[in-house]
């Protein structure tokens, strides 16, 4: 009768492994680790003297039970909110170590606009990833493109 209890709860175990690691993506497989990656901002309302834009919010990767890691944030400093058409602005690519399985990107980026316009979302919402390409987030008025090169 022990033996039983103990075959019941092993199946049971390997049961739900496999259940698991049938959901897990390729990205889950791989972190925790180093994520290479870079961003993108598009704007295509953008119309002042440069025509890029100044974005601010946060960027970051999440995991299937809600644990973040962050890619990029800034503040919105109003007329001070620098130009960032990529980040890493120098270089192809930025790292951040991982510590969990990534299962989506997640943005909600604003565009800043001084004056009498209004500031653009660029990006609000996630993403699923399922291992290295490029991931978009998007609204009507811009979007976000979180390049990962290595999950």
């Amino acid at each position: 009768m022990h033996f039983k209890s103990k075959g019941r709860l092993a199946a049971l175990a390997s049961t739900a492994l496999l259940l698991l690691g049938g959901a897990a993506t390729s990205a889950q497989a791989a972190a925790p680790g180093p994520v290479l990656y870079s961003i993108d901002f598009s704007n295509p309302k953008e119309s002042d003297d440069n025509n890029l834009p100044e974005p601010y919010g946060r960027i970051w990767l999440q995991a299937p039970w809600g644990q973040q890691t962050a890619l990029w944030e800034h503040p919105d400093v109003d007329i001070n909110t620098p130009t960032l058409p990529r980040y890493p602005d120098a270089g192809p690519w930025e790292m951040r170590f991982v510590d969990h399985p990534v299962t989506e990107v997640c943005a909600f980026v604003g565009e800043d606009d001084t004056g009498i316009n209004d500031d653009d979302v660029l990006a609000a919402g996630c993403v699923p990833v399922d291992g290295p390409g490029s991931y978009t987030v998007s609204t009507d008025e811009g979007s976000v493109t979180v390049t990962l090169y290595d999950v």
